[in-house]
């Protein structure tokens, strides 16, 4: 379907090109103007492909993983390593914050430092969990710090998530609002642009 609505542009805007001599891009805008609701419509199919590409990655792809390690220790998940390097637990004025620090890898390649973290609200008496989040076109890779224990004893524990192909379904939502935009956008008054034809006609004749 997708192969299918990139054509339908694709032939559109070249048969305006070929026709009034406007550059591609252009004629693809002047010819979306001008059929508002079906172009918008086949930007409407497009953001659902987009998106169900992401739905499909999520539901078929997604891995995850849980483990205990010592300072230094590491988790592995497809491509992905994790080592942990160090753990702070403090105080602030309204929270108590422990705080991991990891590096992770991809196929071997140091990608980046993360921190994820839990904090603990004392006036709300709840907690929250700040997952650490290396976020790409291609997957997301998710670090959630699930218990910690002295760091002389078992080490702390990490929940760890691979979703391959998530990004994708925002922008397939992104590209459906934006289709949808297009194609409810009222078209301009046909008696307007009449009127405006005339003048200019009018204004022509007399010079």
């Amino acid at each position: 379907m997708l192969s299918v609505t990139l054509y339908e542009f694709w032939r559109g805007a070249l048969a305006r090109h070929r026709k009034s001599g406007e550059s591609l891009p252009v004629a693809l805008w002047n010819l979306a103007g001008r059929n508002r609701r079906r172009y918008g419509g086949y930007i409407i199919h497009i953001g659902v492909v987009l998106m169900a590409v992401g739905i499909i990655g999520i539901e078929i792809f997604q891995t995850e993983t849980q483990g205990t390690v010592p300072e230094g220790g590491e988790i592995t998940l497809g491509d992905y390593t994790m080592r942990f390097d160090s753990l702070a637990v403090f105080d602030t004025d309204d929270r108590n914050v422990a705080r991991s620090v990891v590096s992770v890898y991809k196929d071997g390649e140091y990608v980046g430092e993360y921190y994820p973290r839990r904090d603990y609200y004392y006036e709300a008496q709840q907690s929250m969990t700040i997952p650490g989040v290396r976020s790409t076109m291609e997957d997301d890779f998710y670090m959630l710090l699930v218990d910690w224990e002295a760091i002389s004893s078992a080490g702390v524990t990490f929940k760890v998530f691979h979703n391959p192909l998530i990004n994708w379904l925002w922008l397939g939502g992104f590209v459906f609002i934006f289709g949808t935009m297009v194609a409810a956008w009222p078209d301009k008054d046909p008696e307007q642009a009449l009127v405006r034809a005339r003048k200019r006609s009018y204004v022509s004749a007399e010079a």
